[in-house]
């Protein structure tokens, strides 16, 4: 809907009122979508609300940080043995097993034979012995020596810390697939050894075995109830890397392609016009081009996306032969394929084609604003500034200009700056009606409540058959916590407008927060992809909803639908990070059921 799209130039925050840029908005919902934990769904949850606690410490979080370093140091160490504290060089215990008695006193010439006639507490007490010279050597960085000696421990007695430790010494030698073949057949042993998990984890890191690197920092993070700073900061760690190597491969492998076609109407119906209409004049018909930019406008009307996007490139090759010679609306020729470029994600081509558009005309309001919106995905809210300066020059009452300065504005969180601009904005234009939502979200923002319900009230007088608006009216009172109001506004959204699929997610998310009724909520956001398919909302809300509910299958397969409908890198990390905290849950549970009352303590 147009009150989504139109905030893409602008990042939101994270509540439902400020979810209008579609990548920020659809990765906070995964992360915080408020509906209650009906089973073990919340590790995902926790990585995130911790995350964001830390980035509000940052102090505290330099803390961590500087612990997390000295943790780190001591795990690469070896496992000392209760009672075995004394460092004494590995020449001071040559004569250590000389109390042994026999061909004991030189146990790694046993022979299997030799040993198998051992009793169990004898070979155990051989093996610690053969553990605590290779601790020794291990200290002694000797690591050949160690891995001899662990190697023999190993023969008396499997014990996971001897294949933990030997490990070690691997990773001090940078071998680390010998790293993670020991401290497997440690964790075959012992399940829950942490610092087996640990040691493998890194050696997953180092090989770039990312997913896996992860689960073992998720388990331990899990089995040590979170209070594990190193492991927490390396699965952050780790999962970033995961995520955004994943992302940056698939843009770069990917070939253009156009948003959900609620995102790409909602973000059209934000601006006043696409353009006007070109006119034969008495006595010369239109060109070629312009005809075939007249065809476009039609299309976009119709919703046919894909069809105009062909016209508009006709229409633009057209006005590249003749040279724009002829052409009454090459400015918008140009404009309008490069806002399509600008849906796709294709960005450099999008800015040449706005370039050209200022070429032919210095003063087109509406390229500058679509230029605004490319440097606003770009993250340069400074050279936002400057082109929405030079739209105002060019047209200083343009109702459209105030609007997007109060965007900005909003993202800047210069609230009373923005209300401002949404004001003049409205006076301008009285029958521009996102201003007027805008104004009464951030009314509501600053905690003016009722104001922003009068403005609300105000708005649905003047456009009372306007869907849009009252699925952000729901939005307003679910946020303030009036559900049923907030349903009944949804549903009214849904009586304008059934085409619009973001009230029936609005109103499954409501019903779901309000007495879970799950049944419905499955029901409307079906309904919502029945509208559009490719609504990127709906695959979230979907797949929170089957989390919550335990149906991790299900939930992944939407998580894994919604990687492929981002828009963006930034957005596409932000899906790819979610569904690998879930699977490293799900996984989590398959293999440590015994442990899942364990987890939701934890997380509680």
């Amino acid at each position: 809907m147009a009150s989504e799209a139109v905030d893409k130039q602008v990042e939101k925050s994270s509540s439902v009122l400020e979810r209008l840029n579609l990548g920020e908005r659809s990765w906070k919902f995964y992360a915080a979508a408020s509906v209650p934990p009906l089973v073990a769904a919340g590790l995902a949850l926790w990585y995130y609300s911790s995350r964001g606690a830390e980035t509000s410490k940052k102090d505290d979080k330099k803390k961590r940080q500087r612990k997390a370093r000295k943790a780190k140091k001591s795990a690469k160490g070896a496992d000392e043995a209760e009672g075995d504290e004394k460092a004494g060089t590995p020449d001071a215990v040559g004569a250590s097993t000389a109390t042994l008695g026999g061909d004991e006193e030189n146990p790694e010439e046993m022979s299997d034979a030799q040993i198998a006639a051992l009793s169990k507490d004898a070979a155990k007490k051989i093996a610690q012995t053969l553990k605590s010279r290779g601790n020794k050597f291990f200290q002694a960085k000797r690591y050949a020596k160690a891995i001899e000696l662990y190697t023999q421990a190993l023969r008396f007695d499997k014990d996971p810390v001897f294949f933990s430790n030997r490990a070690a010494c691997y990773a001090a030698d940078n071998e680390h697939e010998k790293v993670i073949e020991d401290c497997t057949e440690a964790l075959k042993l012992e399940p829950q050894y942490v610092k087996a998990l640990m040691r493998r984890a890194q050696a997953y890191e180092s090989t770039s075995r990312f997913r896996d690197s992860l689960y073992d920092f998720t388990t331990a993070c899990i089995l040590e109830d979170f209070k594990n700073t190193l492991a927490a900061t390396s699965a952050e760690r780790v999962l970033k890397k995961l995520a955004e190597t994943e992302a940056r491969e698939r843009v770069e492998k990917r070939q253009p392609r156009l948003p959900s076609k609620s995102f790409i109407t909602g973000y059209l119906n934000s601006f006043r016009s696409n353009g006007a209409e070109a006119t034969a004049e008495e006595g010369a018909p239109l060109s070629k081009a312009d005809t075939l930019y007249n065809e476009a406008l039609e299309l976009i009307a119709a919703q046919d996306y894909a069809k105009a996007i062909e016209a508009i490139d006709n229409a633009a090759q057209a006005a590249e032969e003749a040279d724009a010679t002829g052409v009454q609306r090459a400015d918008d020729i140009y404009s309008l394929r490069g806002m399509f470029h600008f849906l796709k994600s294709s960005l450099d081509q999008a800015l040449a084609d706005m370039d050209k558009a200022l070429e032919i005309n210095p003063s087109h309001v509406r390229t500058y604003l679509r230029k605004a919106n490319l440097f606003s995905e770009k993250k340069d809210l400074d050279g936002v500034d400057r082109l929405l300066d030079r739209a105002a020059e060019a047209e200083p009452e343009n109702a459209e200009v105030f609007f997007q300065k109060g965007q900005v504005r909003f993202l800047k969180q210069e609230f009373a700056e923005a209300a401002a601009d949404y004001e003049r904005a409205a006076s301008l234009d009285p029958d521009f009606v996102y201003p007027r939502i805008q104004l009464g979200v951030v009314q509501f923002k600053i905690g003016k409540m009722q104001e922003a319900m009068a403005t609300f009230d105000e708005a649905m007088k003047k456009f009372p058959t306007r869907s849009d608006l009252y699925n952000y009216y729901g939005e307003v009172l679910a946020e303030k916590g009036g559900t049923d109001s907030a349903i009944t506004a949804f549903e009214k959204s849904i009586e304008l407008d059934g085409s619009n699929p973001l009230p029936y997610v609005n109103q499954a998310i409501a019903v779901f927060q309000a007495n879970a009724d799950t049944d419905k909520s499955l029901t409307l956001i079906r309904d919502a992809l029945k509208v559009d398919s490719e609504c990127e909302l709906a695959v979230a809300a979907l797949s929170q909803i089957y989390l919550q509910l335990g149906m991790f299958d299900e939930s992944l397969t939407m998580l894994r639908r919604a990687v492929d409908l981002a828009k963006s890198e930034e957005e596409m990390v932000s899906a790819i990070t979610f569904r690998e905290t879930t699977a490293a849950q799900y996984r989590f549970m398959k293999e440590h059921p015994e442990l899942l009352s364990k987890m939701m303590g934890a997380m509680q």
